[in-house]
């Protein structure tokens, strides 16, 4: 039986969708862009928010009005679906959900797995991001 503190993102490659499971349910994401946000000092990094990637942005507008050293990421949907990084993505997110101030080097992190791959992941917000779409790009 999971511990009901236990949470964690999974993607269901026969559907292409993404689902969060917590408490011993999930929910499902769809196909939509998720977002991890964090402050960071000199002792380290704590998680203030993650999920869907306009609920995260919503939020971390009020957290970056109190503390300025709020940083966001955006994972385009699209990485899950690729057979290597998307896994290891995966399992990089849900390392940061349950140890703290694992976040601090998830930038560091995603960019070892874009390069281990072959792929490009483009992951903070207003960094290569097309102006039409306002999407994340994913090479």
């Amino acid at each position: 039986m999971p511990h009901l503190l236990d949470s964690e993102y999974r993607y269901d490659r026969a559907t292409g969708q993404l689902y969060y499971e917590a408490a011993g349910s999930g929910s499902p994401l769809g196909g939509r862009d998720i977002a991890l946000a964090w402050v960071s000092d000199e002792d380290g990094a704590c998680l203030m928010k993650h999920g869907l990637a306009e609920m995260v942005a919503q939020r971390a507008e009020l957290i970056r009005a109190i503390d300025p050293s709020l940083t966001m990421v955006t994972i385009p949907h699209e990485v899950f679906s690729h057979p290597e990084a998307g896994p290891d993505v995966l399992e990089e997110i849900n390392k940061c959900l349950s140890i703290s101030g694992r976040v601090a080097g998830l930038e560091e992190r995603l960019a070892e797995i874009a390069a281990t791959h072959g792929v490009e992941i483009s992951s903070r917000p207003g960094q290569d991001m097309p102006p039409e779409t306002g999407t994340p790009e994913f090479h």
